[in-house]
């Protein structure tokens, strides 16, 4: 099959599509006309494909909770948190923040002391016991002073939950509002529904002087849809095991090798959630490309293809013209 002198001037105009000094047309022309062309080869070349792995979250992500990717041609581990307090603080130094904190609701709770407390009152807060002492004698750790009058108390109070009474360290699950009016609000320091759990007890002698609830309250955790995005963008930021991290369908993440090729297929990835797990233990789907010279060609029963660049097991250098029909 020959090609017109039109015909090879339009494919070497295509050409100009592909990197380099490259004319299409007459390598085609030598192919089919019978010149001689030793570095066509039969077959299908492939271009490398990058293998992927998707995380699926089916509801709410709690502080806590963690993302593990691993590439064994790395060094090292990346664990991602996510972490729902102000403060950020992470259970292992070593584990990548996932911020979720904004996107939590923390649990309150209120406690009203409308009358001055009496001397051994006391009130409990989780597992942190405060007991009032008399004006001028609190010197132990939980020691409270009923002040000289009901607002001495409300600030000694607040002072020693708080931990900055100079004696006290601040309660490790709460911190104390200043007083409004007669109430003082009592907030967990990490978002979600946990702190719902925090408890709080009085033996106040007058009964005007009480917890708002046996517990903290209205906490609530980090939707999926809003996980994925600090996840996403955590990965993003941090990543040292060549992934990279994008939302997929629903309430998914697609993480993808950065390397194209069967290397990317040894990558591991686990996790610790309630409410979600990966779909395989490693990434899959990673194809190596065939390898080919610059302008190398090769040809099967329907395409003509050509190297634009030299292509390695990780390459994408690979294009293709259909051969068309007899006619």
């Amino acid at each position: 099959m020959a090609l017109t002198t039109k015909e090879i001037a339009w494919l070497d105009k295509f050409s100009r599509y592909w990197p380099g000094n490259f004319h299409f047309g007459t390598r085609l022309q030598e192919l089919f006309g019978g010149a001689t062309n030793e570095g066509t080869i039969e077959g299908t070349p492939v271009n490398a494909v990058n293998a992927t792995g998707l995380l699926t979250l089916t509801d709410v992500v709690k502080d806590g909770e963690t993302v593990t990717i691993s590439n064994p041609a790395k060094t090292g581990t990346n664990v991602y948190e996510f972490l729902a307090d102000v403060a950020q603080t992470k259970t292992v130094s070593t584990h990548k923040i996932v911020n979720i904190e904004p996107d939590t609701v923390k649990a309150t709770g209120t406690l009203t002391l409308a009358v001055q407390p009496t001397v051994g009152d006391t009130l409990t807060i989780g597992a942190n016991t405060y007991t009032f002492v008399a004006a001028g004698t609190a010197g132990a750790v939980g020691e409270v002073s009923v002040g000289d009058d009901l607002a001495g108390a409300k600030l000694a109070l607040v002072g020693v939950i708080n931990g900055t009474d100079g004696l006290n360290t601040s309660h490790p699950l709460v911190s104390a509002s200043a007083f409004v009016g007669d109430v003082c609000t009592l907030t967990a320091f990490v978002g979600g529904t946990g702190g719902n759990g925090v408890s709080t007890v009085e033996t106040f002698a007058n009964v005007d002087n009480v917890f708002g609830a046996e517990t903290l309250g209205s906490g609530a955790d980090c939707s999926a849809a809003d996980a994925i995005t600090a996840l996403v963008a955590a990965i993003n930021a941090q990543d040292t095991q060549e992934v990279t991290a994008a939302p997929g369908e629903g309430t998914t993440v697609t993480l993808t090798a950065d390397v194209a090729g069967i290397i990317g297929n040894d990558i591991n990835t686990t996790s610790v959630l309630a409410n979600g797990s990966f779909g395989a233990a490693k990434l899959s789907g990673g194809i190596n490309g065939t390898v080919g010279s610059p302008s190398q060609l090769m040809i099967d029963a329907d395409y003509v293809y050509v190297a634009i660049a030299a292509n390695t097991i990780s390459g994408k250098n690979w294009r293709r013209v259909s051969v068309g029909s007899a006619f």
